[in-house]
């Protein structure tokens, strides 16, 4: 029985993660990987987009427009089809992703570690400082696989995105941010293949040089899709999106939900 790990890179541009991620492009030029792009949803903003990807509708549709709606769910998502097929899931991720989830405003000193039984989301770990270490979250990521396997784990690091509003999407603080996220995917993806996990690697915008996102520049929408599967083979598998819409259903689909 397959299962997923996605790695949703907050802020990674499709070009920088091109030129600058070099172990992902090494299993690209080996034929281990398919490599792709996709534009992202409008207004290519965080939180809208969080809930694009695990909602499978645009922001129009779902109704998360900003950054500001604390507290508000975004309707169901991927996960309430992994809780109806029985698979089990962990999140390693910011914050936001609680809330869009649990419909309730984050406490850090009650919500480090809040599960969502209800979601069959058994352990979670969730950050709220922007500059949390994408080390340690993957630190975190990966503790909770060994703890719980799960069947899906959602790992959301923050580093780019971060990168992108101190220094710019043109800038030397940007491009290190991805080298530095691709040097530790090189230490965990050995561990997660071996463990039985293929990998899908995104984004959920990208950013602009003028240290923003939100609108329909190039620069901020067009982002990595890239597939990694356990076993190899450059293609593209069955149910490849086309779009962030497409997410929710190849996830599904990967798993046996649909």
């Amino acid at each position: 029985m397959n299962k997923l790990i996605l790695l949703l890179v907050d802020g990674l541009r499709a070009d920088t993660a091109r030129d600058y991620m070099g172990y992902v492009q090494a299993l690209h030029e080996a034929g281990r990987a398919h490599w792709s792009t996709l534009r992202c949803e409008l207004p290519s903003l965080s939180r809208p987009l969080y809930a694009t990807v695990i909602n499978g509708r645009t922001p129009l549709q779902h109704g998360i427009l900003g950054n500001g709606q604390a507290g508000q769910r975004c309707g169901s998502t991927v996960f309430d089809d992994l809780a109806a097929a029985g698979r089990r899931s962990a999140v390693a991720g910011y914050h936001w992703f609680y809330e869009l989830l649990a419909g309730e405003v984050f406490d850090p000193l009650a919500h480090r570690e809040a599960a969502l039984p209800a979601l069959k989301i058994d352990a979670a770990r969730w950050y709220w400082e922007d500059d949390y270490p994408d080390s340690h979250l993957l630190a975190d990521a990966e503790a909770l696989r060994q703890a719980h396997a799960p069947d899906f784990l959602l790992v959301h690091p923050m580093g780019l995105d971060l990168a992108g509003h101190r220094h710019g999407g043109e800038s030397s603080g940007y491009s290190m941010a991805a080298r530095k996220l691709d040097m530790i995917l090189a230490q965990a993806l050995p561990r997660w293949h071996a463990a039985g996990y293929d990998l899908l690697l995104t984004s959920d915008h990208g950013m602009h040089a003028d240290h923003w996102h939100g609108g329909p520049l190039p620069v901020e929408r067009e982002v990595p899709l890239v597939w990694l599967p356990r076993q190899g083979g450059g293609h593209a598998p069955a149910g490849w999106p086309g779009t962030q819409l497409g997410i929710r259903p190849f996830i599904a689909q990967h798993l046996g939900c649909s």
